[in-house]
């Protein structure tokens, strides 16, 4: 994009700032612009030329001259980016302030920030904008979050409604259907819950890799937390014909975590336990003391992890083998994602597992006293 300021860019000193920013120009405000590490840089709506920017600007941009610095983000499309339609300044005059995000023209790499809008004495508009080089972590924050977006938009909401429609066929209400129409149903509808499952962990497993501020964690009572784990997963293993207990646990117990995060882990370690099993087999979980640690275990009593998956066990897509004839979709995501969700509370994850005896899963957590 080539880009030309009006009234000519190579004409304008900078250190002659307008009166409206004259202040900027002292040593001393002077100064303190230059100790922010963003890049700073103040101007119109109307581009006709920057009124100020600080140090970290011009470095961001070569180390060259305000001027040779004003012209890269001009050619660099800076300008376009925030005037686009619906885009930064619109909403920063509107609202007061917008984030933003240049296409990534400088050196590769995207710049990103927020412009501010402020008025001087005169009532004139100007914006302030502070922006930094794009770091790795941003970029994988965004496009996690347009991943999300897309899996959600474009896949979770209308299969959501297409599930709800096979639903309503087989209840019956659109009238009677045949053996193999009734069939048929039954096949899309598992499938679809099974889609359903896959964008689910795709979107856990996304989450779980988000930066930021986490989810506020709390004290939990873990015998409590397991005895209503079990209460929720007694009828799915009732389905398969597997009984699912819980072992004496002392009722002091307690960690301190999201519960949410907690409960999927756990889940996750229950509902692989009973595809493991046989009909009339058991699986049981149960926590004790362990040092500083809380250690929580689930075991199961099937025909154990095979040898060529230990390894890679909680490796993506890595899918487990239940050592029995029960068919079961697998996305090879749900150990992955536990085991991810245990580490960033600071926790292990490990299991052993023999082969026609079962696995036992364990997982320490710091004990909160």
């Amino acid at each position: 994009m080539t880009c030309t300021l009006k009234h000519g860019i190579s004409d304008y000193a900078f250190g002659e700032e307008t009166a409206c920013f004259a202040h900027a120009g002292s040593d001393f405000h002077r100064s303190l612009w230059d100790g922010i590490s963003d890049a700073v840089l103040v101007f119109e709506r109307t581009m006709e030329k920057p009124h100020y920017m600080n140090a970290a600007t011009r470095n961001m941009l070569g180390g060259g001259s305000s001027i040779q610095a004003a012209v890269q983000l001009c050619e660099g499309g800076f300008f376009h980016d925030l005037m686009a339609e619906g885009a930064a300044l619109d909403q920063a005059e509107a609202t007061g302030s917008a984030t933003f995000r240049t296409h990534p023209a400088f050196g590769g790499k995207r710049l990103n920030g927020r412009v501010m809008s402020t008025l001087n004495e005169q009532g004139e508009l100007y914006f302030v904008a502070m922006f930094h080089v794009e770091t790795e972590q941003e970029s994988a924050e965004f496009l996690r979050k347009e991943v999300n977006s897309v899996i959600t938009h474009e896949l979770r909401t209308p299969l959501t409604s297409i599930k709800g429609a096979l639903d309503l066929m087989k209840s019956g209400l659109v009238g009677p259907l045949s053996d193999k129409a009734q069939s048929l149903l039954n096949i899309a509808g598992a499938n679809s819950d099974r889609m359903l499952s896959l964008i689910q962990e795709i979107l856990d497993l996304n989450e779980s890799a988000q930066a930021g501020p986490k989810p506020e964690s709390e004290v939990i009572g873990i015998a409590g937390l397991l005895e209503g784990l079990v209460a929720t997963h007694q009828g799915y293993g009732a389905y398969h014909g597997v009984d699912v207990k819980m072992r004496p646990t002392d009722a002091a117990l307690q960690i301190r975590a999201v519960p949410a995060q907690v409960t999927k882990i756990l889940s996750n370690l229950l509902s692989n336990a009973v595809k493991a099993s046989e009909r009339d087999q058991s699986v049981d979980i149960w926590a004790q003391q362990s040092g500083s640690e809380i250690a929580i275990f689930v075991r199961d009593h099937g025909g154990g992890i095979p040898a060529e998956l230990r390894d890679t066990l909680f490796e993506r897509y890595t899918k487990a083998s239940w050592g029995n004839d029960r068919r079961v979709g697998s996305s090879g995501l749900g150990l992955n994602i536990v085991r991810t969700l245990v580490e960033q509370m600071d926790g292990t994850i490990s299991f052993e597992t023999q082969t026609g005896e079962g696995t036992t899963f364990r997982i320490n957590l710091p004990a909160w006293s």
